[in-house]
């Protein structure tokens, strides 16, 4: 009977392969928790590496408007720089002629403040010519009244001596 399986292996059979079974199906369901565990990390991480792409793609997007920006910077600061060299020569001409001018305007104050002191002496000069007229007009007024007495005087010694001259003349004859 070679054959032919005894009972007694075949239960034994039967037993380890109960046992076989139960262990594969223990490490099936250890797999199976692990499988829904790894899942449910993958689902996470895959919820973070998509957080991460819209960080990412955020991040590009600043990055190219920045980067955009500092063009446009640096293109208007290319710009700038022309206008400035090209303004400088005539900012330092503006600069000099205002620098003489104020030189002119300093010269031209410093003559007003001369002219101004002059002007002041000139009318304290008047105001005193006026004062000493105001002072001795009546001796100038009998000065002239002394003048025309003495014209007068005058006239009347001619007057008289002309008369005189006549009767001279007369008594010659």
């Amino acid at each position: 009977m070679a054959g032919e399986i005894s009972a007694a292996e075949a239960l034994s059979k039967f037993e380890a392969e109960r046992l076989r079974l139960a262990k594969l199906f223990d490490a099936y369901e250890k797999q199976e928790k692990e499988f829904a565990a790894l899942m449910v990390k993958l689902s996470s991480m895959e919820a973070e590496v998509a957080d991460r792409d819209r960080i990412i793609k955020s991040l590009k997007e600043v990055l190219e408007s920045r980067d955009s920006k500092m063009r446009e910077m640096e293109i208007e600061i290319t710009g700038l720089r022309n206008d400035k060299a090209s303004h400088d020569p005539r900012v330092n001409q503006l600069t000099t002629d205002l620098r003489l001018a104020q030189e002119k305007f300093a010269r031209l104050y410093a003559l007003a403040e001369e002219l101004e002191e002059e002007v002041n002496l000139a009318k304290k000069a008047i105001e005193a010519r006026d004062d000493w007229f105001r002072t001795h007009v009546n001796v100038f007024a009998d000065l002239q009244r002394a003048v025309d007495d003495h014209q007068h005087m005058i006239g009347q010694l001619d007057r008289i001596g002309s008369v005189g001259e006549a009767e001279l003349t007369k008594l010659k004859k």
